[in-house]
């Protein structure tokens, strides 16, 4: 009896100093004022500190302390919430405990530090799960799809942001809601699917206008400004960055977000080379960005500071802004900073002449934009295609064992017929039962099958989405190939100016011009629709445009060209292009003297299921003894190599004409 009654008063003490705490909470949420007179809300919580020895209120009173100075200090927010931590985690308070780490993870993430950020929001993700937790599992998934954006990796984003939307669409949030969508509009920007993004948007900003929500507001006004901005309508993204920055102003939220939005419009005065104005904007982002000691924008503000002085050509300013964010970038793995730097500082040592410093720097950006490519698109590429075959197998194994027992109830029917017309009455009847009992079973598998076949379509339709998004990776690969080409030749270019040697700064220039070809084929695969094959007039044509420009005496050759248009897979154009490639060279360098004019034609014609290309010139015909076989020249071997790969022949006649 009396170890009952000791039992209900500890019972009854643990309720009360639970209910005080709960008191406290809802106190500092709706009344956050001043607590004693002329003291600040900091200073009466600090007061408040040293007349409790109550870990559960000790952990509340830092904790809003922090939340009191994350923007203003996130150094001293994460010390007094490091603090509430500790306080909640010897009370054993679970909820405290998770309202502590997503703090932290959020004053991590304010600095850049995205690392220790996602440390403590899965963790917090985990304690509120465990408790059940709808509205802080919500609140920290969206804030890891904000990290994972911030990290490149769009598709982990997502799925966060997908999984805070549903939850907040249950519990009727509109204000997370509207947060929610905006990211996903960001993810979907990311991708370049702007439609789908501004869509995204535009429901973001319905929902913060009827809330009067100036903040929420404003970020759906840059988020789209960005869209605009992309799509290279000047006018209205800059008219949407306004009215961003305008919104933010009035919700009080001058730091990182404003930081970002100014950014925004130096970045629209740049492009159009108005560089004093995109400077002001530039400085004005980076004193905001610093006003919060946001690393990563006073990094990105620095970053523009440096392109533009180098653009005015104040090359003083754009280095002490270039070792500036070389600082920064390296301390916090800043990858995408780190490369962009990389390749502003090879410009600048190109502009001085210093072409082997240049060329360093040029191969670190290079090496940095390989790892920024982004992994989690080849694994998810390989998830799709795995998944899709699965899903195809299950269909056909499903369809296989329904079709066997519709099959099975046919043979079972007609044996019940044929055996009830050699029995009694008795018999007989029984015989209809059975047969009423396979109707029942008939029409209940003929309305599965209606299902089945309903689910089928949903399945078809879900492929055809996963074939739509494995063809944007496909576009993704084709542009980051272009991407690489294009790097080989600058690289290919800064070596041959540092070479005195004719023979070889020749080599490296025919060596550009083939990578050249091939870069402008990904280049039109990536703005094409079709990424199997392409249109052999729109390549072949911009191809000898492109390959007669580079020669000093274009002026005195005619080119005529005679190509029918029709798709040609890939690999096959690929080849083709450096055979016109190497022809057209040959005849540039070697058939026509700087001051001999003439004539180049080209012609690609389709007969049955063979394609004829013929290049012909009348300058300086082939020597009267000249045979391919004992050629030593590279660009013909290299020509008579491919021709043999393609299945083709190779024939060469030097009479009016060399063909």
């Amino acid at each position: 009896m009396a170890h009952s009654v000791r039992y209900i008063k500890s019972r009854i003490s643990h309720f009360k100093k639970h209910v005080f705490i709960w008191a406290v909470l809802i106190f500092f949420l709706f009344f956050p004022g001043n607590l004693s007179g002329t003291l600040s809300e900091i200073d009466s919580l600090k007061g408040l500190l040293s007349i409790t020895n109550n870990d559960s209120l000790l952990g509340e009173y830092y904790i809003r302390i922090g939340l009191l100075t994350d923007e203003a200090d996130p150094e001293l927010s994460i010390e007094y919430t490091k603090k509430s931590l500790d306080c909640f985690t010897r009370a054993g308070f679970t909820l405290g405990r998770a309202r502590a780490l997503n703090s932290l993870g959020y004053n991590y993430w304010l600095m850049g530090r995205y690392t220790e950020a996602i440390d403590y929001y899965t963790e917090a993700l985990s304690l509120y799960e465990s408790l059940n937790q709808q509205s802080g599992i919500a609140r920290v998934a969206n804030n890891l799809g904000a990290i994972y954006w911030g990290l490149n990796n769009y598709n982990k984003a997502l799925e966060y942001y997908q999984k805070s939307l549903e939850i907040r669409k249950a519990l009727d949030d509109k204000p997370g809601i509207s947060i929610v969508l905006n990211n996903i509009g960001m993810v979907y920007q990311e991708w370049r699917l702007f439609d789908q993004a501004i869509d995204y948007h535009n429901q973001a900003v319905e929902i913060a206008e009827a809330l009067d929500n100036q903040e929420a507001m404003a970020y759906s006004y840059y988020n789209m400004g960005l869209c605009f901005e992309a799509r290279n309508d000047t006018d209205k993204a800059l008219e949407y960055y306004r009215t961003a920055y305008e919104e933010y102003r009035k919700a009080g939220k001058t730091g990182g977000a404003t930081s970002l939005v100014l950014r925004g419009m130096g970045d629209l005065y740049f492009h159009q080379k108005e560089h004093d104005e995109a400077l002001y904007y530039y400085r004005k982002a980076l004193n905001d960005a610093l006003h919060e000691s946001n690393i990563f924008r006073a990094t990105s503000a620095r970053l523009s500071l440096a392109k533009t002085f180098f653009a005015l050509n104040e090359r003083d300013s754009a280095r002490m802004y270039s070792n500036q964010v070389l600082e920064s970038a390296k301390t916090y793995s800043y990858d995408r900073f780190l490369r962009d730097i990389y390749y502003l500082l090879a410009d600048m040592e190109s502009e001085e002449g210093k072409h082997e410093n240049a060329l360093k720097y040029y191969k670190m950006a290079a090496t940095i934009d390989d790892s920024i490519f982004n992994k989690e698109k080849i694994s998810r590429f390989t998830e799709l295609q795995i998944q899709y075959n699965l899903e195809k197998k299950e269909r056909e194994n499903e369809l296989l064992r329904k079709d066997n027992e519709i099959q099975v109830l046919r043979i079972r029917r007609e044996r019940v017929i044929r055996y009830s017309f050699m029995t009694g009455t008795l018999l007989i009847l029984i015989a209809l039962g059975v047969l009423y009992r396979q109707k029942s079973d008939l029409k209940r598998l003929n309305q599965e099958m209606k299902t089945e076949i309903l689910e089928r379509k949903a399945a078809e339709a879900r492929i055809a989405s996963l074939l739509d998004e494995k063809e944007i990776l496909l576009k993704e690969v084709h542009h980051r190939i272009k991407n690489s080409l294009n790097t080989v030749r600058s690289l290919l270019t800064l070596q041959a100016r540092s070479l005195t040697d004719p023979a070889a700064k020749a080599a490296l220039k025919d060596a550009g011009t083939r990578v050249q070809s091939i870069s402008l084929l990904y280049e039109k695969l990536y703005r094409s629709e079709n990424v199997q094959a392409h249109s052999t007039e729109k390549y072949f044509s911009s191809l000898v445009k492109d390959i007669i420009h580079v020669f000093p005496n274009r002026e005195q050759v005619t080119i005529e060209t005679n190509i029918e248009d029709f798709m040609l897979n890939v690999k096959i154009l690929s080849t083709l292009g450096i055979i016109i490639t190497e022809l057209i060279t040959n005849a540039m360098k070697y058939g026509f003297s700087e001051d001999r004019k003439g004539r180049i034609s080209v012609r690609l014609l389709r007969q049955d299921k063979k394609i004829s290309l013929v290049l012909a010139n009348n300058g300086i015909g082939l020597p009267e003894d000249f045979s391919l076989e004992r050629t030593g020249g590279f660009g013909l071997q290299l020509v008579s190599m491919l021709v043999k790969q393609l299945d083709g022949t190779l024939n060469i006649h030097s009479n009016d004409e060399t063909q």
